[in-house]
Protein backbone atom coordinates (compact mmCIF):
# COMPACT_ATOMS: atom_id res chain seq x y z
CA UNK A 1 0.00 0.00 0.00
CA UNK A 2 2.88 2.36 0.77
CA UNK A 3 4.76 1.76 -2.46
CA UNK A 4 4.41 4.20 -5.33
CA UNK A 5 2.08 2.89 -8.04
CA UNK A 6 4.01 4.97 -10.57
CA UNK A 7 7.39 3.41 -9.92
CA UNK A 8 7.32 0.33 -7.70
CA UNK A 9 10.89 0.69 -6.49
CA UNK A 10 11.92 -1.89 -3.89
CA UNK A 11 12.08 -0.37 -0.44
CA UNK A 12 9.47 2.34 -1.06
CA UNK A 13 7.70 1.42 2.19
CA UNK A 14 11.02 1.91 3.98
CA UNK A 15 11.27 5.30 2.30
CA UNK A 16 8.00 6.43 3.85
CA UNK A 17 9.09 5.09 7.21
CA UNK A 18 12.22 7.26 6.81
CA UNK A 19 10.04 10.29 6.02
CA UNK A 20 8.02 9.63 9.16
CA UNK A 21 11.21 9.49 11.24
CA UNK A 22 12.42 12.76 9.68
CA UNK A 23 9.14 14.55 10.45
CA UNK A 24 9.06 13.18 14.01
CA UNK A 25 12.68 14.27 14.47
CA UNK A 26 11.74 17.80 13.44
CA UNK A 27 8.90 17.81 15.96
CA UNK A 28 11.27 16.54 18.65
CA UNK A 29 14.03 19.03 17.79
CA UNK A 30 13.00 21.86 20.19
CA UNK A 31 12.42 19.35 22.99
CA UNK A 32 15.86 17.80 22.53
CA UNK A 33 17.40 21.25 23.02
CA UNK A 34 15.23 21.91 26.07
CA UNK A 35 16.24 18.55 27.53
CA UNK A 36 19.92 19.37 26.95
CA UNK A 37 19.57 22.64 28.84
CA UNK A 38 17.66 20.98 31.67
CA UNK A 39 20.27 18.25 32.02
CA UNK A 40 23.42 20.37 31.80
CA UNK A 41 22.58 23.76 33.31
CA UNK A 42 24.32 24.60 36.55
CA UNK A 43 22.42 23.39 39.56
CA UNK A 44 20.13 21.17 37.50
CA UNK A 45 21.38 18.04 39.20
CA UNK A 46 20.56 16.05 36.07
CA UNK A 47 22.61 13.73 33.90
CA UNK A 48 25.12 15.78 31.84
CA UNK A 49 26.12 12.83 29.63
CA UNK A 50 22.51 12.26 28.62
CA UNK A 51 22.12 15.98 27.96
CA UNK A 52 25.09 16.04 25.58
CA UNK A 53 23.75 12.94 23.84
CA UNK A 54 20.44 14.71 23.28
CA UNK A 55 22.26 17.72 21.81
CA UNK A 56 24.05 15.40 19.37
CA UNK A 57 20.68 13.92 18.42
CA UNK A 58 19.34 17.41 17.75
CA UNK A 59 22.34 18.17 15.52
CA UNK A 60 21.77 14.86 13.71
CA UNK A 61 18.10 15.56 12.90
CA UNK A 62 18.92 16.41 9.22
CA UNK A 63 20.39 12.92 8.73
CA UNK A 64 16.91 11.37 8.73
CA UNK A 65 15.68 13.82 6.10
CA UNK A 66 18.72 13.21 3.89
CA UNK A 67 18.28 9.44 4.19
CA UNK A 68 14.58 9.63 3.31
CA UNK A 69 15.18 11.98 0.37
CA UNK A 70 17.96 9.72 -0.94
CA UNK A 71 15.63 6.73 -0.93
CA UNK A 72 12.85 8.63 -2.68
CA UNK A 73 15.39 10.05 -5.12
CA UNK A 74 15.81 6.55 -6.55
CA UNK A 75 12.31 6.68 -8.07
CA UNK A 76 12.54 7.39 -11.77
CA UNK A 77 8.88 8.40 -12.17
CA UNK A 78 7.58 9.38 -8.72
CA UNK A 79 3.92 9.86 -7.96
CA UNK A 80 2.69 13.19 -6.68
CA UNK A 81 2.62 11.65 -3.21
CA UNK A 82 6.22 10.52 -3.58
CA UNK A 83 7.26 13.99 -4.74
CA UNK A 84 5.53 15.68 -1.82
CA UNK A 85 7.10 13.22 0.63
CA UNK A 86 10.54 13.88 -0.86
CA UNK A 87 10.14 17.64 -0.57
CA UNK A 88 8.90 17.40 3.02
CA UNK A 89 11.83 15.13 3.89
CA UNK A 90 14.19 17.76 2.48
CA UNK A 91 12.34 20.47 4.38
CA UNK A 92 13.03 18.69 7.69
CA UNK A 93 16.74 19.28 7.08
CA UNK A 94 16.05 22.95 7.81
CA UNK A 95 14.49 22.27 11.23
CA UNK A 96 17.27 24.23 12.98
CA UNK A 97 16.98 27.55 11.09
CA UNK A 98 13.17 27.28 11.05
CA UNK A 99 13.15 27.01 14.85
CA UNK A 100 15.67 29.83 15.22
CA UNK A 101 13.84 32.14 12.81
CA UNK A 102 10.47 31.46 14.43
CA UNK A 103 11.89 32.35 17.83
CA UNK A 104 13.27 35.68 16.61
CA UNK A 105 10.21 36.61 14.56
CA UNK A 106 7.74 35.71 17.31
CA UNK A 107 9.78 37.72 19.82
CA UNK A 108 9.71 40.71 17.48
CA UNK A 109 5.95 40.25 17.10
CA UNK A 110 5.44 40.37 20.87
CA UNK A 111 5.24 36.64 21.46
CA UNK A 112 1.70 35.84 20.26
CA UNK A 113 2.54 32.12 20.61
CA UNK A 114 5.46 30.11 21.90
CA UNK A 115 8.07 29.18 19.28
CA UNK A 116 7.90 25.53 20.30
CA UNK A 117 4.14 25.56 19.77
CA UNK A 118 4.68 27.19 16.39
CA UNK A 119 7.05 24.39 15.34
CA UNK A 120 4.57 21.77 16.52
CA UNK A 121 1.91 23.39 14.36
CA UNK A 122 4.30 23.78 11.42
CA UNK A 123 5.48 20.18 11.33
CA UNK A 124 2.07 18.89 12.30
CA UNK A 125 0.73 20.75 9.28
CA UNK A 126 3.36 19.06 7.10
CA UNK A 127 2.22 15.65 8.33
CA UNK A 128 -1.43 16.56 7.75
CA UNK A 129 -0.61 17.71 4.21
CA UNK A 130 1.12 14.43 3.41
CA UNK A 131 -1.78 12.40 4.81
CA UNK A 132 -4.27 14.50 2.83
CA UNK A 133 -2.34 13.73 -0.37
CA UNK A 134 -1.80 10.06 0.48
CA UNK A 135 -4.10 8.81 -2.26
CA UNK A 136 -2.58 11.00 -4.98
CA UNK A 137 -0.61 8.36 -6.89
CA UNK A 138 -0.81 10.06 -10.29
CA UNK A 139 2.58 10.13 -11.98
CA UNK A 140 4.62 13.30 -12.34
CA UNK A 141 6.45 14.55 -15.42
CA UNK A 142 10.23 14.59 -14.90
CA UNK A 143 12.00 17.85 -15.72
CA UNK A 144 14.65 17.45 -18.42
CA UNK A 145 18.11 18.22 -17.06
CA UNK A 146 18.73 20.64 -19.92
CA UNK A 147 15.85 22.85 -18.79
CA UNK A 148 17.73 24.69 -16.05
CA UNK A 149 21.42 25.04 -17.11
CA UNK A 150 21.35 28.83 -17.40
CA UNK A 151 19.83 29.14 -13.94
CA UNK A 152 22.42 26.76 -12.51
CA UNK A 153 25.24 28.74 -14.08
CA UNK A 154 23.85 32.04 -12.79
CA UNK A 155 23.42 30.49 -9.33
CA UNK A 156 27.02 29.26 -9.39
CA UNK A 157 28.39 32.64 -10.46
CA UNK A 158 26.42 34.32 -7.69
CA UNK A 159 27.82 31.83 -5.17
CA UNK A 160 31.38 32.52 -6.34
CA UNK A 161 30.80 36.26 -5.93
CA UNK A 162 29.52 35.72 -2.38
CA UNK A 163 32.61 33.66 -1.54
CA UNK A 164 34.93 36.38 -2.78
CA UNK A 165 33.07 39.38 -1.37
CA UNK A 166 31.97 37.96 1.97
CA UNK A 167 31.98 34.28 2.86
CA UNK A 168 35.71 33.50 2.76
CA UNK A 169 36.46 36.48 5.01
CA UNK A 170 33.50 35.83 7.33
CA UNK A 171 34.36 32.17 7.97
CA UNK A 172 38.06 32.95 8.36
CA UNK A 173 37.09 35.60 10.91
CA UNK A 174 35.07 33.04 12.89
CA UNK A 175 37.94 30.54 12.81
CA UNK A 176 40.04 33.13 14.63
CA UNK A 177 37.55 32.79 17.48
CA UNK A 178 39.64 29.79 18.56
CA UNK A 179 42.41 32.30 19.33
CA UNK A 180 40.14 34.46 21.49
CA UNK A 181 37.83 37.43 21.30
CA UNK A 182 40.62 39.98 20.72
CA UNK A 183 41.90 38.13 17.65
CA UNK A 184 38.37 37.70 16.32
CA UNK A 185 37.58 41.41 16.75
CA UNK A 186 40.86 42.41 15.08
CA UNK A 187 40.12 40.47 11.92
CA UNK A 188 36.44 41.36 12.02
CA UNK A 189 37.30 45.06 11.83
CA UNK A 190 39.70 44.39 8.98
CA UNK A 191 37.26 42.25 6.97
CA UNK A 192 34.24 44.47 7.68
CA UNK A 193 36.08 47.36 6.05
CA UNK A 194 35.58 45.35 2.85
CA UNK A 195 32.18 43.63 3.00
CA UNK A 196 30.43 46.38 4.97
CA UNK A 197 31.68 49.11 2.66
CA UNK A 198 29.02 51.48 1.34
CA UNK A 199 28.58 49.77 -2.03
CA UNK A 200 29.66 46.25 -1.14
CA UNK A 201 27.18 45.44 1.63
CA UNK A 202 24.05 46.15 -0.49
CA UNK A 203 25.57 44.06 -3.29
CA UNK A 204 26.17 41.18 -0.87
CA UNK A 205 22.57 41.38 0.38
CA UNK A 206 21.21 41.38 -3.17
CA UNK A 207 23.43 38.44 -4.08
CA UNK A 208 22.16 36.46 -1.11
CA UNK A 209 18.57 37.20 -2.08
CA UNK A 210 19.35 36.17 -5.66
CA UNK A 211 20.81 32.89 -4.43
CA UNK A 212 17.77 32.24 -2.25
CA UNK A 213 15.31 32.88 -5.10
CA UNK A 214 17.24 30.86 -7.68
CA UNK A 215 17.92 28.17 -5.08
CA UNK A 216 14.21 27.70 -4.42
CA UNK A 217 13.59 27.41 -8.16
CA UNK A 218 16.38 24.86 -8.56
CA UNK A 219 15.09 22.92 -5.54
CA UNK A 220 11.61 22.76 -7.07
CA UNK A 221 12.92 21.57 -10.44
CA UNK A 222 15.56 19.10 -9.25
CA UNK A 223 13.27 17.36 -6.78
CA UNK A 224 11.22 16.22 -9.78
CA UNK A 225 14.19 14.25 -11.08
CA UNK A 226 15.96 11.11 -9.84
CA UNK A 227 18.97 11.96 -7.70
CA UNK A 228 22.01 10.09 -6.45
CA UNK A 229 23.46 10.72 -3.01
CA UNK A 230 25.61 13.65 -4.21
CA UNK A 231 22.70 15.40 -5.92
CA UNK A 232 20.51 14.78 -2.87
CA UNK A 233 23.15 16.29 -0.58
CA UNK A 234 23.43 19.31 -2.85
CA UNK A 235 19.65 19.84 -2.78
CA UNK A 236 19.55 19.20 0.97
CA UNK A 237 22.33 21.66 1.76
CA UNK A 238 20.67 24.19 -0.53
CA UNK A 239 17.29 24.06 1.20
CA UNK A 240 19.01 24.41 4.59
CA UNK A 241 20.81 27.51 3.32
CA UNK A 242 17.59 29.09 2.03
CA UNK A 243 16.20 29.17 5.56
CA UNK A 244 19.55 29.85 7.22
CA UNK A 245 20.31 32.88 5.04
CA UNK A 246 16.84 34.36 5.52
CA UNK A 247 16.97 33.73 9.28
CA UNK A 248 20.48 35.18 9.58
CA UNK A 249 19.67 38.27 7.53
CA UNK A 250 16.55 38.89 9.61
CA UNK A 251 18.54 38.53 12.85
CA UNK A 252 21.27 40.92 11.68
CA UNK A 253 19.44 43.58 9.70
CA UNK A 254 16.02 43.68 11.31
CA UNK A 255 16.31 42.30 14.84
CA UNK A 256 19.79 43.50 15.89
CA UNK A 257 20.23 46.72 13.92
CA UNK A 258 16.61 47.93 13.86
CA UNK A 259 14.53 46.23 16.55
CA UNK A 260 17.05 45.85 19.40
CA UNK A 261 19.58 48.45 18.24
CA UNK A 262 22.59 46.34 19.24
CA UNK A 263 25.91 45.80 17.41
CA UNK A 264 26.31 42.58 15.45
CA UNK A 265 29.72 41.80 16.91
CA UNK A 266 31.34 38.89 18.76
CA UNK A 267 29.02 39.26 21.76
CA UNK A 268 25.99 39.08 19.48
CA UNK A 269 27.32 35.95 17.76
CA UNK A 270 28.03 34.04 20.99
CA UNK A 271 24.91 35.16 22.85
CA UNK A 272 26.83 37.05 25.54
CA UNK A 273 26.75 37.30 28.46
CA UNK A 274 25.06 33.92 28.97
CA UNK A 275 26.82 32.21 26.05
CA UNK A 276 25.51 29.57 23.68
CA UNK A 277 25.54 26.54 25.96
CA UNK A 278 24.19 27.89 29.24
CA UNK A 279 21.13 29.76 28.01
CA UNK A 280 17.80 28.04 27.33
CA UNK A 281 17.17 30.15 24.21
CA UNK A 282 20.73 30.44 22.90
CA UNK A 283 21.33 26.69 22.80
CA UNK A 284 19.40 26.55 19.52
CA UNK A 285 22.19 28.57 17.92
CA UNK A 286 24.70 25.72 18.35
CA UNK A 287 23.15 23.38 15.74
CA UNK A 288 21.96 26.42 13.77
CA UNK A 289 25.54 27.73 13.31
CA UNK A 290 27.27 24.36 13.19
CA UNK A 291 25.04 23.00 10.44
CA UNK A 292 24.98 26.37 8.68
CA UNK A 293 28.75 26.41 8.23
CA UNK A 294 28.85 22.73 7.30
CA UNK A 295 26.10 22.97 4.70
CA UNK A 296 27.40 26.16 3.08
CA UNK A 297 30.83 24.56 2.61
CA UNK A 298 29.27 21.26 1.53
CA UNK A 299 27.13 23.09 -1.03
CA UNK A 300 30.23 24.72 -2.48
CA UNK A 301 32.10 21.40 -2.56
CA UNK A 302 29.26 19.68 -4.40
CA UNK A 303 28.93 22.58 -6.81
CA UNK A 304 32.65 22.32 -7.55
CA UNK A 305 32.20 18.57 -8.16
CA UNK A 306 29.58 19.29 -10.80
CA UNK A 307 31.82 21.80 -12.52
CA UNK A 308 34.79 19.40 -12.41
CA UNK A 309 32.76 16.55 -13.93
CA UNK A 310 31.49 18.85 -16.66
CA UNK A 311 35.11 19.65 -17.55
CA UNK A 312 36.17 16.03 -17.84
CA UNK A 313 37.41 15.01 -14.38
CA UNK A 314 37.03 11.27 -13.82
CA UNK A 315 34.02 10.51 -11.63
CA UNK A 316 35.95 8.24 -9.25
CA UNK A 317 38.52 10.97 -8.59
CA UNK A 318 35.80 13.62 -8.28
CA UNK A 319 34.01 11.48 -5.72
CA UNK A 320 37.17 10.99 -3.64
CA UNK A 321 37.81 14.73 -3.64
CA UNK A 322 34.18 15.36 -2.72
CA UNK A 323 34.32 13.08 0.32
CA UNK A 324 37.56 14.78 1.35
CA UNK A 325 35.83 18.15 0.97
CA UNK A 326 32.96 16.92 3.15
CA UNK A 327 35.39 15.93 5.91
CA UNK A 328 37.12 19.30 5.69
CA UNK A 329 33.73 21.08 5.80
CA UNK A 330 32.86 19.16 8.95
CA UNK A 331 36.21 19.97 10.57
CA UNK A 332 35.86 23.69 9.85
CA UNK A 333 32.29 23.84 11.16
CA UNK A 334 33.29 22.05 14.38
CA UNK A 335 36.32 24.33 14.82
CA UNK A 336 34.15 27.44 14.47
CA UNK A 337 31.49 26.29 16.92
CA UNK A 338 34.16 25.26 19.44
CA UNK A 339 35.60 28.76 19.27
CA UNK A 340 32.15 30.26 19.75
CA UNK A 341 31.54 28.12 22.83
CA UNK A 342 34.77 29.05 24.57
CA UNK A 343 37.42 26.58 23.39
CA UNK A 344 40.82 28.22 22.85
CA UNK A 345 43.94 26.84 21.12
CA UNK A 346 46.38 29.59 22.12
Amino acid sequence: MLASTASPTPGSSTSYFSVAIALCGSIAYPFLLKAFHAGTSSGAGGMPFLGWLLLLLAIAVPVAGIEAATRLGQLTVPSRRDLLAKRLALLTIAAAPIFTASGVLLHMAGGPINDTIFCLLFWGGAIALLLARWGDTATTSPVPFAKVPQLRVAHGIGALAIVLLFLAMHLTNHLFGLAGEAMHRHYMEMFESVYRARWIEPAVVLLFLFLVITGINLFWQHTKRPADVFRTLQIASGIYLVFFVLAHMNSVFFYARTFANIPTDWNFAIGAPAGLLQDAWNIRLVPHYLLGVFFVLLHLVLGARGVALAHGLQEARANRLTWLGMLLSGAISVAIILGMTGVRVV
